[in-house]
């Protein structure tokens, strides 16, 4: 039931703000992430599903053969792009994380900055994608065994993005017009005021 999901959603939010230490946090994390995904399929339009033939397995990241999955993992390869531009306009090492590992060669703060936004772009994209029936069997191609996007599926798909993150809004912080790609840039540059000590504290974006 999304209703119950969104309930629990909003107290592990709240259990994280008063975490002791980083594995309690972790623990938060993982618990939200298999409540999220475990609701996914509710912002999917069921009878879009069925006139595609597709079905959410749950969420695979690195080896997806599933539509929905490939989709998503397009998308946040897309938004992890945006935020190590971000970064770097910053002067920032994108590589130099506080939450995620660097292990790997993983851009450990990129995906640290895109947390945030994981659900509001790339997640927003993806969903509007399936519903609108932007996106079909035909967008993917079958290599080998393999499926995957096909250039017209990531035509689609880069698209959706730009237009998502060339949305504006009212930044809920500092109040002005600002598009989600400025956004981006505007809590990089949080990090680095926390860093050299002109900001006292970082504070994440909610638009809701």
């Amino acid at each position: 039931d999304a209703t119950h999901i969104v309930k629990e959603l909003r107290k592990l939010q709240q259990d994280a703000l008063r975490a002791a230490s980083l594995p309690e946090l972790f623990g938060i994390e993982g618990d939200a992430a298999s409540l999220y995904f475990g609701g996914f399929e509710t912002m999917l339009s069921e009878v879009t599903l069925q006139s595609f033939g597709w079905r959410w397995q749950g969420r695979i990241g690195r080896g997806a053969t599933d539509p929905i999955n490939i989709l998503l993992n397009y998308a946040y390869g897309l938004l992890s792009s945006e935020c190590i531009r971000a970064i770097l306009t910053c002067g920032l090492d994108p590589h130099a994380g506080f939450l995620h590992s660097s292990n790997r060669n993983k851009p450990a703060l990129a995906l640290d900055l895109m947390e945030e936004f994981r659900a509001i772009i790339a997640d927003s994209v993806v969903v509007s994608l399936i519903n609108r029936k932007q996106v079909d069997s035909a967008s993917f191609s079958t290599v080998g065994s393999s499926l995957r996007l096909s250039p017209a599926g990531r035509k689609a798909i880069i698209k959706a993005f730009e237009h998502r993150i060339n949305t504006e809004f009212r930044h809920p912080i500092f109040g002005y017009s600002v598009s989600w790609r400025r956004t981006i840039e505007i809590q990089a540059r949080m990090i680095l005021g926390v860093l050299n000590g002109s900001h006292s504290a970082y504070t994440g974006v909610k638009v809701r």
